[in-house]
């Protein structure tokens, strides 16, 4: 069974798979990014609302397959916030 690395990127911060994990096609290496994905959305966002998270699949070679990204954005409208009290 081929073996890929799913490396992930969080605004400024990024994590490397050394080890790699098997699957059976590039497209359930790919699966398993986007489920992981979610879970790291869980976190606060910035101040601004807004951040993006990306997952990058590589072959055995490091080359680049896939990538999956998951944009997040919170937006308020100052007019319809409720006063500190």
């Amino acid at each position: 069974m081929p073996r890929f690395f799913i490396d992930y990127q969080d605004g400024d911060h990024s994590l490397r798979d050394d080890d790699g994990d098997e699957y059976p096609s590039v497209e359930a290496a790919r699966d398993a990014a986007i489920a992981a994905l979610p879970d790291v959305g869980r976190e606060a966002p910035p101040r601004d609302g807004r951040r993006r998270f990306a997952a990058y699949i590589r072959d055995e070679k490091g080359e680049r397959l896939c990538t999956v990204t998951l944009n997040l954005e919170a937006t308020c409208d100052p007019d319809r916030q409720e006063p500190n009290g």
